[in-house]
């Protein structure tokens, strides 16, 4: 009982703190640890955005000027492809006179040096265009003013299938540029739209197109590595401090296009985030990784100092403590052992006031002295109530020191309960008791019968010591196929049903006993409760018993 103890007080003191305190450290680092990550995402993503909206308003800008090339003054696809062919980044434009797919359509041959290879046929590609181009009217979400600016860009028609892998890499699409963008270049409402031009875009090939109001429509072949060296150019932005870590422009594919930063240390693993560029450049992907000096580790040494400082401390009280109770402890032993060895003193010095008690009491009968056999019946009856008293100590002791052992034997339980009762009649009537008998058990038992001796005079005993009031014991015997019961009831204040277990323990009493004049160690029926297991059976408090306090040993029925 007292390791069990320990082993509670142990988990309590010690180790329920240090796991509290290793779940909080832990807790706390992994917050700081989110709380950063969460802030340096933050700063990434505003950067990220930042370049995309930098490489969107130069598309923005560089549509304006393909724009400006006279496109208004010109009125004519033929002769804006015609000019067109002279930009310096054009490989090949095209113009269609008619406003069906099926329309014929006129080439010319730019100055920028490109081939796009086989995979790309001019005459689906200028159809695609007519057909996402069509029909002004029945978008007019696309060409409205936005108040406020808005997207330089629209998507306004997909060709094939619309998963988004193929959206983002094989396909082609098609973009519009945007009325609200800039503040001055919102047409005034009444003023019909004269034409309109956009983007046509696939796997890193850029198609420029502007459509008239005639439905005619000028298309124009970029160099991609022109276009795209004049965008990479101009990053990072201008005006803006070079970032330390690295930024990177890949495919949606992976395939690198651009780099730029200081590329500090810390900037040659992986990318930190993420963002898919806006379109019409939406086949882009930019990601950055951020220099060690950019976001520095969060500053755990106050969480570290503190939980090492609490775990420490609950290492000084746990041993504190069980210094202490390590000392008390060894005085409660050298206690025991104390009073064992005056017990084992008494032992002998007793027996022999017992013996010459008896001898004296059997001629006192002899010469028919009826007063000093009553006094010496006194002697006898506290000598043995003595002696039970050091054989519980000496039972805990040897316990609690090693273990408690037993000789069972065939046992006529009636008769030898009958010789206890018996015994301890002469005292319970001198005090008023009643004593009711039932014995109805077994012939024979296996079972020690000093033990028994021992657990039953414990109980009788207590019925003396706690029901006095009660006036009243019965002790019976019965017993079924698997079990022998012995009985012990009385009609004293009876053991509350929190106490029902604890009045088992060593020393547990139900009331302050000394200041009532009760007697006895507080081990009697711990013994008692350790000799009934040591049989294989038990010692319980019936819980339904209501007149008072009701003892059950049960003992098995061994052949």
């Amino acid at each position: 009982m007292v390791q069990r103890r320990s082993t509670i007080l142990f988990i309590i003191l010690v180790v329920l703190p240090l796991a509290l305190l290793a779940w909080l450290g832990t807790y706390l680092i992994r917050d700081a640890e989110k709380r950063t990550d969460a802030s340096m995402q933050a700063i990434l993503a505003e950067r990220l955005s930042s370049a995309d909206q930098h490489l969107l308003h130069d598309m923005r800008q560089l549509t304006d000027r393909l724009d400006d090339w006279g496109a208004e003054r010109i009125g004519s696809a033929r002769l804006m492809s015609e000019r067109l062919a002279t930009h310096p980044w054009i490989a090949q434009t095209w113009s269609v006179a008619g406003e069906t797919a099926n329309a014929p359509f006129e080439s010319f041959t730019g100055k920028a040096d490109y081939e796009p290879g086989a995979i790309f046929k001019a005459e689906e590609r200028i159809k695609a265009i007519l057909e996402a181009t069509h029909d002004p009217a029945s978008m007019p979400q696309l060409i409205a003013v936005l108040e406020g600016g808005g997207p330089p860009f629209q998507r306004t028609y997909v060709s094939g299938k619309h998963s988004t892998f193929q959206q983002r890499s094989s396909q082609w699409m098609t973009y519009l540029k945007m009325f609200g963008y800039h503040i001055d270049d919102q047409p005034a409402q009444s003023e019909p739209t004269l034409s309109w031009s956009g983007w046509h875009v696939g796997d890193s090939i850029f198609m420029y197109w502007h459509r008239f109001a005639d439905g005619s429509l000028s298309c124009a072949l970029m160099n991609p590595q022109m276009l795209m060296n004049a965008l990479f150019q101009r990053l990072p932005q201008p005006g803006l401090a070079i970032p330390p870590g690295r930024m990177m422009l890949t495919t949606v594919k992976g395939i690198p296009l651009h780099e730029w930063g200081k590329k500090l240390p810390g900037s040659e693993g992986a990318p930190a985030a993420h963002r898919a560029c806006s379109e019409p450049l939406s086949q882009w992907e930019m990601a950055y990784t951020p220099a060690n000096e950019e976001f520095p580790k969060p500053y755990l040494f106050p969480i570290l100092l503190g939980v090492s400082s609490g775990i420490m401390l609950v290492f000084v009280v746990g041993w504190l403590y069980f210094h202490e109770s390590a000392s008390e402890i060894r005085v409660a032993q050298q206690r025991v052992t104390f009073v064992n060895q005056i017990s084992h003193e008494l032992k002998t010095p007793l027996t022999n006031i017992r013996l010459y008690a008896e001898m004296a009491a059997h001629r006192a009968e002899q010469q028919g002295d009826t007063i000093a056999r009553r006094q010496l019946g006194v002697v006898e009856a506290e000598t043995s109530r003595l002696d039970r008293l050091i054989q519980n100590v000496l039972n805990y002791a040897r316990q609690q020191r090693d273990k408690l052992t037993i000789q069972p034997k065939l046992l006529a339980l009636d008769q030898n309960v009958s010789r206890i009762v018996e015994f301890w009649k002469p005292l319970l009537e001198n005090k008023g008791f009643e004593i009711a008998t039932s014995l109805n058990g077994p012939e024979s038992v296996m079972a020690d019968p000093d033990a028994i001796e021992q657990i039953i005079g414990n109980l009788i005993s207590n019925v003396d010591k706690y029901a006095n009031a009660g006036k009243w014991i019965a002790i019976r015997t019965e017993y079924d196929e698997r079990n022998t019961r012995i009985i012990v009831e009385d009609h004293g204040p009876g053991i509350p049903s929190g106490k029902r277990r604890t009045v088992f323990e060593p020393f547990e009493r139900l009331r302050s006993d000394l200041a009532e004049g009760v007697s006895g160690t507080g081990i009697g029926l711990t013994i008692s409760r350790e000799l009934a297991q040591l049989h294989g059976g038990s010692l319980t408090v019936c819980p339904n018993y209501r007149d008072g306090a009701r003892f059950i040993l049960t003992l098995p029925n061994k052949s």
